[in-house]
């Protein structure tokens, strides 16, 4: 894994798996990060993030009650 911004011009012989990025979160934005070597799940908050080579991002499921409210708060509704 390469980080840092440069530019990289790989050999015949290698091949990218993938490209990834920095992901830039504001203070009340966040995502999930899933360790694959142990499995742990992390909420990471309000800072530029760069997943390590071992991790993946991780989508949390949502009851169909949260998924309601957070539709009816983005429209203007009370609750």
């Amino acid at each position: 894994m390469i980080y840092g911004p440069c530019e990289y011009i790989a050999p015949i012989q290698v091949e990218i798996l993938e490209d990834r990025k920095s992901i830039p979160l504001d203070e009340n934005e966040g995502i999930y990060v899933r360790d694959l070597q142990t499995g742990e799940v992390k909420a990471i908050t309000g800072q530029c993030y760069m997943l390590k080579p071992h991790e993946q991002l991780w989508e949390m499921e949502l009851s169909n009650e949260v998924e309601m409210l957070i539709a009816r708060h983005t429209t203007g509704e009370s609750f």
